[in-house]
């Protein structure tokens, strides 16, 4: 088992645990007290002993016995007898618990005088021999331990280059061709100039601070923290095999790499040797002082290809200090490929301090546990936690913490182990190590079908009541890998307590399942029934060779709510008894007695059987080989039901369920909403229908966003309910049910909806009881694609020679489907073709353009092309603080009507642009092909300009910059202008996570102003964007909206009407207005003389006809 610690770690003082004793999960499976207890077997020594040996501090269970390393012990081998604290590596043997030293190396300190190549001094004072170990659960595997404090001397230093040694298998009572890894002494490699700057290279690389054998027990990765000023890095060893191998000499620092050919040992081939792979943290831009290689494991990570052995390394005071990890692998030119980059989230826990690559939910892909044990919460410091990154394929991670059970300062995650399938459920299962917390605790998790239960099955707390006279006995430090040691087939574990100088041993219990259950010969009792039999049965499975039986103690309860039944044999409802089950299922019948009531006839009447082992686990140390556990999640009752029928013409009543959908889209669009709803509408046309009820599924076993009452989901995705409000239906009854999923997370081309009607009676036509629709999935997704550049303007009369320009692009989803596989294409225009010659016109630098790319806190990588030719291909380098002009803070350009507050990484804890910014640049180390610049003619520069007079301005420019006098640089004719294409693809594109991108050249500006003669004075430089998804080469499933700004030059300096000629122009008009105004007032233009003439005729007639009406009425008296 591979344990890791840091010195400083270590050497603290260490503080007592204050914190309540809280219960937590009852014992499981292993024993909870240890079964053996081994102690350090205090042999002589010539140095006295003043401190803890740390016996335990590792440890390597396997059948015969356990492989326990002391780093602090004093030796006792005659050679060693003057040197302090070498440590020591201990075999105990499970038969009678002593233990013996296990030597790998038996020398002393030696003083080579001189060596050519290499300091050959070796110096084992305080080395810590097994710090680290690390090996397989059988005896015929590989086990490697190392002293990570060994000392090369030298002449005026201690070469702190740590050492190893690993043996084929542990068959033996002591190490039989036992080799030595010690790739670090060549003499050149000690200190190094670079930059002009002396660094630690290998002086002090502090080699085997962690081990790890990958899973094919073929290859060892080591970390060495301390390479190159402790940037660290990690040690790949493993066996090769060439016909002739001229590169092997003398200068190599294994003794059996420097023969040609290694005969390794009787059997192996004559060709064979071992080789020592160990990058170069400078070559990758790993920062200072980051401790890469801290922790160490390897696993089968890419989804595309599972057979694949990819690294894990930590590197925990990077980011910040807090924290990455690194899934990689080794490429050439003594560099790596990182494929994934985990981060902490929190300053100082210490992200990375172990790591565990393990399969949780048995998908076939090795998940990732890193631990931070001084993780704090509010209120409280290193109480530590776990990070779990459970693989969905294609290196995308879900990410869980899980924070210490209990409170204080207790380190959780100091360490780390797996222990196989300890439960036999199928998944893999881990224990964490608490070794501060108090005298120390050690936790179990279970893995299950969604990656690691949150909740611990089982803590093992320190057994030791009385005090180490070292202190606290850290308890948990050590922890092997799961074994079985008794042949039982459940896995044992080994626990270390190394500042009491015991290792624990606790075994595994078989784990049983119990079968139990209760049935009536029918599901309808008649009215005027009496009576009635029930059949209980009851067993165990287990995959247990050993347990054949177990004691059950089981509880019969028939109509417990309503009390209608009882049982003949014993006058009430209950039968309790005790029985032996066997892996065969043993029943018996049961005579019950049934009261009829109409009050309650539809109330069902349950039958329970209630069961558990009689003999659980025993609270000692004695073994109990005949007793087993049970899974607490396991159920500890079974129910079923039966009714009474009536109102049919038979016995049994013959129904006629009908179910049907409404108002059902058909077709669904990925994304679009968070869940998706169904109705159904149930009718019964027949006779009664007793517990009637609805069997809901869906062909891709989509979980239910919400589950009514009277309805019971399953983990598999099944959903059973019960209709009208679980009373029988009569002829003609209708009910409905709303069926609402959860469609988040699902994915493919269509799915299948289900849903089935039954009840406890014969159907009369089962066609009619089951609907199925078929709902076809298909994507949309809207992307915006915005440009804008952060150069402003480029004027030739106050810049000349080259200028810079950098431009920054946001790609963005708004949904609503996920794009599972996107490629965008930049079309960067870098020179002219002068038809007809072989000159050209460079107006970018192509050998200094510069893209960085960022999705989702990862770094995209990106290929270049010139004329189909890749140039470059998935550029990812990391640069340095500051490398790029542009800043976080000046990415704010909402003048233009962009956006870019979310490009601030200074917000994202997974990275900021200063620490890791992913850049792609045609300026890599390899060969690049550049374009041959030439000097051109002055009627060439003019042909340019006569051919670009032709070229209408697109829409987006229409309106800003005059036609005439504009020439436009783009890739749009490939004859006369020579492009470069920047191409990146990414995964799993999601609406609410853009992509980023800053590109950044360099313009040359004599060549722009000698393309710009009259009468052209404006030269515009377009790039090119293209987005396209992959499956969809006509883009039906995308829609683009491009708003890409332009990058102008302008022959003079381009000038805006000031706004107090705006003002003044205003005020003109309105005092010209005001002037017109009054001189068309004084001229009469306002009056209506025409209408006022008319008004003086109307007023008379109106007076005159006022006079022939009185003189009639006069007359008309007088007559």
């Amino acid at each position: 088992m591979l344990t890791l610690s840091t010195l400083c770690f270590l050497d603290v003082i260490l503080l007592f645990y204050v914190a309540s004793d809280i219960s937590l999960a009852s014992a499981y499976n292993f024993s909870p007290k240890p079964n053996a207890v081994i102690t350090d077997p205090q042999l002589a020594t010539s140095q006295a002993k003043y401190e803890s040996s740390y016996f335990g501090f590792t440890l390597n269970l396997r059948p015969s016995g356990i492989i326990v390393g002391a780093p602090r012990a004093q030796s006792t081998l005659p050679l060693q007898r003057y040197i302090n604290e070498t440590g020591a590596i201990y075999r105990c043997y499970l038969s009678d618990h002593t233990c013996s030293p296990y030597v790998f190396d038996d020398q002393g300190n030696r003083n080579i005088e001189y060596s050519e190549y290499t300091y050959d001094s070796e110096k084992r004072d305080f080395q810590w021999l097994g710090a680290a170990m690390d090996g397989g659960v059988k005896d015929t595997d590989k086990l490697l331990v190392c002293a990570p404090r060994f000392v090369a001397p030298a002449p005026n230093d201690y070469l702190m280059h740590g050492l190893c040694y690993w043996i084929n298998d542990t068959l033996t009572d002591s190490p039989t061709n036992v080799r030595k890894i010690s790739p670090l002494r060549l003499k050149q490699d000690q200190i190094k100039e670079e930059k002009g700057q002396r660094v630690y290279y290998y002086m002090l690389a502090e080699q085997g601070l962690s081990a790890h054998i990958t899973p094919n027990n073929e290859e060892f990765l080591i970390g060495a923290p301390g390479i190159h000023t402790w940037k660290g890095s990690v040690i790949r060893y493993r066996k090769r095999t060439v016909n002739d191998d001229p590169s092997l000499s003398r200068r190599d620092t294994e003794k059996a790499a420097r023969r040609r050919v290694s005969r390794q040992s009787e059997g192996e081939l004559p060709q064979a040797y071992y080789e020592s792979d160990i990058p170069n943290p400078e070559k990758f831009e790993q920062p200072n002082d980051s401790y890469f290689g801290y922790s160490v494991s390897s696993g089968y990570f890419d989804s595309n290809d599972k057979e694949k052995l990819l690294y894990v390394a930590t590197a925990p005071q990077a980011n910040e200090q807090s924290g990455e990890a690194y899934i990689f692998d080794l490429a050439s030119g003594g560099t790596i490929s990182k494929s994934y980059v985990f981060r902490g989230k929190q300053f100082g826990e210490y992200f990375g301090y172990a790591v565990l690559a393990e399969d949780l939910n048995n998908d076939g892909l090795t998940d990732v546990i890193i631990s931070a044990p001084q993780y704090s919460v509010t209120g409280s410091f290193d109480e530590g936690a776990i990070y779990v990154f459970l693989n969905q394929g294609r290196f995308n991670f879900e990410r869980k913490l899980l924070v210490s059970p209990i409170r204080g300062k207790v380190r959780f995650g100091t360490t780390l182990t797996r222990l196989g399938d300890i439960n036999h459920d199928g998944y893999n299962d881990i224990a964490v190590g608490a070794p501060f917390a108090g005298n120390g605790s050690v936790f179990i998790y279970l893995g299950s079908e969604r990656g690691l239960r949150e909740q611990t099955s089982q803590r093992l707390k320190s057994p030791l009541r009385s005090e180490s006279i070292y202190g606290l006995h850290m308890f948990g430090h050590g922890l092997s890998k799961g074994s079985d040691i008794d042949n039982n087939g459940f896995n044992d574990l080994a626990i270390g307590a190394p500042n009491a100088e015991t290792v624990f041993l606790y075994r595994a219990y078989p784990v049983v399942q119990i079968h139990a259950t209760i049935n009536s010969q029918t599901r309808e009792i008649k009215p005027e029934q009496t009576s009635f039999p029930v059949t209980i049965c009851y067993g165990i499975s287990t995959t247990s060779s050993r347990i054949v039986s177990q004691d059950l103690a089981l509880r019969v309860a028939v109509d417990p709510q309503v009390k209608r039944v009882k049982l003949v044999s014993t006058g009430t409802n209950e039968l309790t008894f005790n029985a032996s089950a066997g892996l065969q299922m043993q029943c018996r019948v049961l005579e019950c007695d049934v009261r009829f009531s109409v009050a309650d006839i539809f109330k069902p009447i349950e039958l329970e059987i209630h069961y558990e082992l009689i003999n659980g686990i025993p609270d000692s140390e004695v073994f109990c080989e005949i007793c087993a556990a049970v899974d607490p999640a396991e159920p500890k009752l079974y129910r079923q039901k039966i009714i009474f029928s009536t109102g049919c013409a038979s016995e049994i009543c013959i129904a006629d369920l009908q179910v049907m959908s409404t108002g059902l889209d058909h077709t669904y669009i990925l994304g679009s909403s968070r869940t998706f709803t169904v109705t159904y509408e149930i009718v019964n046309k027949g006779e009664t229908a007793y517990l009637p009820q609805i069997n809901i599924t869906s062909s891709n076993r989509m979980p239910f966003a919400k589950v009514p009452s009277n309805c019971k989901a399953s983990t598999d995705a099944v959903m059973l309910c019960d209709l009208n409000r679980g009373q029988p239906m009569a002829k003609g009854a209708k009910d409905s049910l709303k069926v609402i999923y959860d469609v988040t997370g699902i994915s493919g081309n269509a799915l299948i909806l289900t849903a089935e009607v039954f009840s406890t009676g014969k159907e009369l036509a089962s066609s009619d009881n089951i609907v199925r629709e078929v709902i076809t999935l298909t994507e949309f997704t809207e992307i915006d694609a915005i440009g804008a550049p952060k150069t402003p303007h480029i004027n030739l009369e106050k810049i000349t020679d080259t200028a810079e320009v950098i431009n920054i692009y946001e790609i963005k989803s708004n949904g609503p489907s996920n794009v599972g596989a996107m490629e965008l294409k930049f079309d960067i225009p870098v020179a002219y073709r002068i038809l007809g010659a072989t000159a050209t016109i460079p107006i970018i630098d192509m050998s200094n353009i510069t893209m960085q790319a960022t999705y989702d806190s990862q770094l995209v990588g990106i290929d270049f092309y010139q004329n189909t030719t890749q140039i470059l291909m998935n550029s990812i380098e990391t640069i340095s603080r500051g490398h790029l002009a542009a800043s976080a803070s000046d990415f704010n350009i909402l003048d233009r009507g962009v956006d870019f507050d979310s490009m601030k990484m200074d917000d994202n804890k997974d990275g900021t642009l200063d620490d890791l910014i992913l850049a792609a640049s045609l300026t890599s180390r390899r060969q690049r092909r550049e374009v041959t610049a030439y000097t051109a003619s002055k009627e060439q520069y003019a042909r340019i300009a006569q051919f670009k007079a032709y070229d209408m301005l697109s829409d987006d420019l229409k309106g800003t910059l005059p036609v005439n006098r504009t020439i436009i640089f783009n890739c749009n004719d490939s004859e006369t202008t020579i492009c470069v294409r920047a191409v990146m693809h990414v995964y799993d594109f999601k609406p609410d996570k853009p992509l980023t991108v800053i590109m950044k050249y360099n313009v040359d500006l004599n060549e722009v102003n000698q393309i710009l003669i009259e009468p052209w004075e404006f030269f515009v430089i377009l790039i090119g964007l293209d987005v396209t998804k992959s499956n969809d080469p006509l883009g039906k499933t995308l829609a683009i909206n491009k708003k890409i700004e332009f990058n102008i030059i302008s022959k003079h300096q381009l000038y805006v009407t000031p706004i107090w000629v705006i003002v003044l122009a205003v005020l003109g008009g309105l005092l010209a207005l005001a002037l017109i105004t009054y001189g068309m007032y004084r001229a009469g233009f306002f009056k209506r003389a025409t209408k006022e003439e008319m008004d003086k005729l109307v007023h008379q007639a109106q007076v005159s006809g006022d006079g022939v009406n009185e003189t009639s009425t006069l007359n008309a008296e007088s007559n």
